[in-house]
């Protein structure tokens, strides 16, 4: 049977084969950057443009022999069509590549969180930056953030001002600033402000207080962003499943499925772009005024430490 590491470099190949570009990220980055051992899932970055080649791919794996099975999950995101997909959605689906295979996950982006500009590492054209896998890890999941600080000291020798961002141990933190060329520093500082507090000689405890506050203000945005997807998602879910036509999932090729969930999508109103209808700056300045009392501080302290707007929510 074959492996998640496996299954993923072979179902890359074929994505490669089939002039689909890709980025492996998340999980499976973690591994071969060496701060995970296993994951069970595969995240890829697709550019919108490419989803219609890549379904066609999905659609040619099914036909092969020995045939590869393909479906969407249960709980699906959205379907894979540049005009949800290039707003910010994510699309889940399962892949067996032969008779054997248990069921391997794979999740499929083209707009991933926080993420400004798509882009690899320094060993691979296939996976992930360090720097950009630290941004989609800054979630409100706890077993992420030590995944972002230990990206941010990788970086310290490869990329200064990217070490700057995301070390997040105080100690480290404040050493690796001392010694990073002022080019660095200045760049860092404007992308984030708690860096500009340096300076003022702030106490290591001082300073632990100041990241962890930071921390809240990512946390806080990741929590009221995906809030807008799962609300939208889970009100298009409802109305879908009482209609008498709902059936899912089903047996159907791929193909059909996404037939399926796109004409779903459009007749029960599932929204293309659930950011765009609040507004960036309406979601920030909510998440911010959270942050105050989750961190049981206040507005100017929170506007020592919180990132630009174009930074966490690129």
């Amino acid at each position: 049977m074959s492996t998640p590491l496996e299954f993923l470099k072979v179902f890359s190949a074929r994505l490669r084969r089939a002039g689909v570009h890709h980025v492996i990220t998340s999980g499976m980055a973690c591994v071969f950057y060496g701060l995970q051992q296993t994951t069970k899932d595969s995240d890829l970055v697709i550019d919108a443009k490419d989803l219609p080649r890549f379904l066609d791919l999905l659609g040619d794996l099914e036909h092969e022999m020995p045939p590869w099975r393909v479906s969407y999950r249960v709980i699906f995101g959205a379907p894979l069509e540049p005009g949800y997909m290039a707003h910010g959605w994510t699309s889940h689906l399962s892949l067996w590549d032969r008779a054997d295979s248990p069921e391997h996950h794979v999740d499929i982006f083209s707009k991933p969180p926080r993420v400004a500009r798509v882009e690899t590492g320094p060993e691979s054209d296939a996976f992930a930056s360090r720097h950009m896998v630290a941004q989609m890890k800054r979630t409100d999941r706890e077993r992420d953030w030590p995944i972002v600080d230990g990206l941010g000291l990788q970086l310290r020798r490869l990329a200064p001002e990217q070490a700057l961002l995301h070390i997040m141990d105080a100690r480290l933190l404040r050493e690796f600033w001392e010694q990073a060329p002022p080019a660095a520093r200045d760049a860092a500082s404007q992308r984030r402000p708690l860096l500009r507090l340096l300076p003022s000689n702030l106490d290591s405890d001082a300073l632990h207080a100041r990241l962890r506050l930071e921390r809240i203000v990512w946390e806080t945005v990741n929590q009221e962003r995906y809030r807008l997807y799962e609300a939208a998602w889970k009100q298009f879910y409802r109305s879908w499943r009482a209609d008498e036509s709902f059936e899912w999932p089903t047996p159907e090729p791929c193909r059909k499925q996404h037939e399926r969930l796109c004409q779903a999508a459009a007749r029960f109103g599932l929204p293309r772009d659930p950011i765009g209808q609040v507004g960036r700056q309406v979601l920030y300045d909510r998440a911010l005024r959270r942050a105050v009392v989750r961190a049981d501080s206040t507005a100017e302290k929170v506007a020592e430490v919180q990132p630009p707007l174009a930074e966490i929510l690129p």
